[in-house]
């Protein structure tokens, strides 16, 4: 027995199978880039001691980036580009005060994601002044780009 309820079918063991299960596409290699403890000084935190002076903080990265490296012509402006990712963060970080890690994270997701390239981003964010009994604290936040059904799917259930 078996029934069709739009893309995904019941078969008589009780299994829900995606009809278009032989036609998903093949998952394309990747490759990583890497920002290491990027230490910055900026006006992050809730406290009003936090508002008044820079304090430092080290943002690590590793993005996930379709592999395209054999079909294009090997020059800069054909791959994402952690020169111009710094570059952005720092500018971020000249806008003035942030309150929480988790905001400049996000505001880091999007300028990563802004490349269509990138499909995932792990991101570390710490404070590394805040308790001399600890070398740094803070935050991780990972991520992955929504696939273009997925988007659709949003903004048809926003209508």
């Amino acid at each position: 027995m078996k029934k069709n309820y739009k893309n995904i079918s019941v078969i008589s063991t009780g299994s829900w199978v995606p009809t278009d299960l032989d036609k998903s596409k093949k998952i394309k290699n990747t490759y990583k880039i890497l920002i290491n403890e990027l230490t910055l000084d900026a006006f992050i935190g809730i406290h009003d001691f936090e508002k008044k002076k820079k304090q430092k903080i080290a943002i690590s990265l590793s993005l996930d980036v379709a592999d395209n490296i054999s079909e294009i012509e090997h020059k800069i402006e054909n791959f994402v580009s952690y020169e111009h990712i710094v570059s952005d963060i720092k500018t971020i970080l000249k806008e003035g005060h942030i309150d929480l890690l988790e905001t400049l994270g996000e505001k880091i997701v999007d300028l990563c994601f802004k490349d269509k390239r990138v499909q995932t981003i792990n991101i570390k964010l710490e404070k590394l002044e805040v308790f001399k009994e600890a070398i740094s604290v803070g935050i991780e936040i990972f991520r992955k780009k929504p696939s273009n059904n997925s988007v659709k799917e949003n903004l048809s259930k926003a209508d």
